[in-house]
């Protein structure tokens, strides 16, 4: 894992761009950095990388700088590189070193775009071939970020928005509208970030820029599969994540497990128990037994003969929610993140990968509101007023039947309500001037069968949401986070199980189940699933009151023009008064505010 930067064009006044974006960056690359120059026809080129270490840690230096004269900086992981180099070195490509981004800029230099359908790995990257053009990047699964943006005189791009805003070529100006996603969906969905003229690289997604830095847009290719186009057998599964596994393992610094209560890390632990006992974490709640699930990862650690350590979750976990805000480069709502920050502080100080289960539910079908969807049309006929008011009378004894109905009024569908932070029409009167006229985006129809939902999950909540909390969180402790159920051969396994039902019974992640039944626990494969949550709502009317009331009543705040006073004194006091559940937005306004005080306030200084 790695931070990049660079800048096209010249920099004029603002002199040395990249030196400040590299100093931020260090904490994704704290084992040495480089600088390297080209160029695009008759502008400047810069790039500049910070590096994380994980294989050939004396030789793998950053930028990469092909004999041809080619310039590429990476951030991320390319699994089977060692196949790749031999075979390109049989074709007479000459290598200087054994490490994995050699081998991705090479075959970039030999094959193009074409040539990523060969990559088993995550990455984002800059590449500059000889003449140009100027390619920018990112993995189909989404899982390494790429933010970018064109001004006047040139093109800068880089890992996160706050090394792009310290070149000085862009200004930190927020996207209202951006923002105001942020409240409803807890995120900064799609290409759009939260500040106004940068994007995102999509997943999958290459751009190439020319001379004139006009932009060209290609998409990955997926590779070709080999072999017979009927579907394999079911131990075809296990065998894929075998070999994902195994290969995120391949690394030259010590590695990790987060060992949740559920399956899917279960069965990660199990594959992985093959090459040694990986010490595993687990995220406690000591005295909250609805959300800890520090009994099941212990049986399962010690099933497996693993190492075991419990981080538990302080009592009052103020210091967690600053150090997680001040990890994001854009305001993040989804309050799991601050437990995602706190564990990955402690794992960083043993390990430099860790493995994680995220993308199991995706891939395999195994979350309970795939098979929800049935109910969304006969909900949607009950009229809003009826919805309205049941959902107030038992929104504090069955607040899950109370999501239910709320969602079912969304007017994308009940699909993507189950997936909102909130209704924006919950949080209206407490928005300020700068965020009070921003209109609701046009509805787009959601998912309406689970297949759809399992596809949308893959395009939009793990990019968009998890796949960015865990970046963030990780790279915060220089820590590399890796998916095994994300890997394409697993991936491919998934989609060619024929079991009737599929993902709309969780019929897929039955097999799962089965595995872990088998190799690690009977109990365990029977168990519900957990989610990995923070407990927003009695937090915020204890230990994080004082950080609510200054985030949201303070003086700044009030100045701001984010808030309405009036409203935000409104939900501040509904919420200690018990008149209603409102931690999760609160949550939201806290992060906002403490992303502004870095960004707005201090320009991401």
């Amino acid at each position: 894992m790695c931070g990049i930067v660079g800048t096209v064009g010249d920099l004029g006044a603002v002199g040395d761009a990249l030196g400040p974006a590299l100093a931020l960056l260090a904490v994704r690359g704290p084992d040495g950095g480089g600088r390297a120059s080209g160029r695009l026809g008759e502008r400047p080129v810069e790039f500049g990388a910070r590096r994380l270490a994980l294989v050939d840690l004396v030789g793998g230096a950053q930028p990469v700088r092909r004999p041809s004269g080619a310039l590429l900086v990476f951030n991320g992981e390319v699994y089977n590189h060692a196949a790749l180099r031999g075979a390109l070195a049989a074709q007479g490509v000459p290598f200087a070193s054994s490490s994995d981004g050699e081998v991705l800029a090479a075959l970039l230099e030999v094959e193009g775009v074409a040539g990523l359908a060969r990559i088993e790995g995550s990455y984002a990257f800059a590449f500059l071939a000889p003449g140009g053009p100027l390619l920018l990047g990112r993995d189909p699964a989404g899982v390494r970020p790429l933010a970018y943006a064109a001004h006047a005189g040139g093109l800068t791009f880089a890992s996160t928005l706050d090394a792009l805003v310290a070149t000085r070529r862009i200004a930190a100006e927020p996207d209202m509208e951006a923002l105001v996603d942020v409240l409803r969906d807890g995120v900064v969905p799609g290409v759009r970030t939260a500040l106004r003229g940068v994007a995102r690289v999509a997943p999958g997604q290459v751009l190439a820029f020319d001379a004139e830095l006009r932009c060209t847009t290609h998409t990955v290719p997926q590779a070709e599969r080999a072999g017979s186009r009927e579907a394999p057998e079911q131990p075809d599964v296990l065998q894929a994540l075998r070999a994902a596994v195994h290969d995120r393992l391949a690394v030259d610094r010590p590695a990790a497990l987060l060992l949740s209560g559920g399956i899917d890390s279960a069965l990660i632990g199990a594959v992985a128990r093959e090459l040694g006992a990986l010490p595993a974490f687990t995220l406690g709640y000591p005295g909250q037994g609805e959300v800890d699930e520090t009994d099941r990862a212990r049986r399962t650690a010690k099933r497996l003969g693993l190492p075991h350590e419990v981080i538990p979750c302080p009592l009052d976990p103020t210091s967690w929610v600053l150090g997680a805000a001040r990890a994001f480069d854009e305001p993040f709502a989804d309050a799991s993140a601050v437990p995602a920050w706190g564990l990955a502080r402690a794992v960083g100080c043993h390990a430099r990968v860790v493995l994680s289960g995220t993308g199991g539910d995706e891939v395999f079908g195994g979350y309970r509101r795939y098979w929800l969807l049935g109910s969304g049309p006969w909900l949607r006929h009950v009229p809003r007023f009826v919805r309205d008011g049941v959902t107030k009378v038992i929104q504090k004894r069955m607040p899950q039947g109370a999501r239910m109905l709320q969602a079912a009024g969304d007017p994308e569908g009940l699909y993507r309500g189950l997936l909102r932070l909130q209704p924006l029409t919950e949080v209206r009167g407490v928005l300020g001037p700068l965020l009070e006229h921003v209109a609701d985006p046009l509805p787009r129809p959601g998912p309406t069968t689970p297949w759809e939902a399992m596809a949308d999950d893959l395009t939009r909540y793990l990019p968009d949401d998890l796949l960015v909390k865990e970046d963030r969180a990780f790279m915060a402790h220089a820590l590399e986070g890796r998916y095994p159920y994300l890997d394409a051969r697993v991936r491919r396994a998934a989609r060619d199980l024929e079991l009737k039902g599929g993902p709309g019974r969780a019929r897929q992640k039955q097999v799962l189940r089965a595995y872990v039944r088998d190799a690690v626990d009977a109990e365990l494969a029977r168990s519900p699933k957990h989610g990995f949550s923070f407990p927003v709502d009695a937090l915020y009317r204890g230990a994080l009151r004082g950080l609510a009331e200054d985030a949201l009543l303070g003086q700044r705040a009030r100045e701001r023009g984010f808030l309405s006073p009036a409203g935000a004194r409104r939900l501040v006091r509904d919420h200690l008064h018990g008149a209603r559940e409102a931690g999760q937005t609160i949550h939201a306004f806290v992060m906002l505010e403490l992303w502004a005080r870095r960004f707005l306030d201090h320009q991401a200084g």
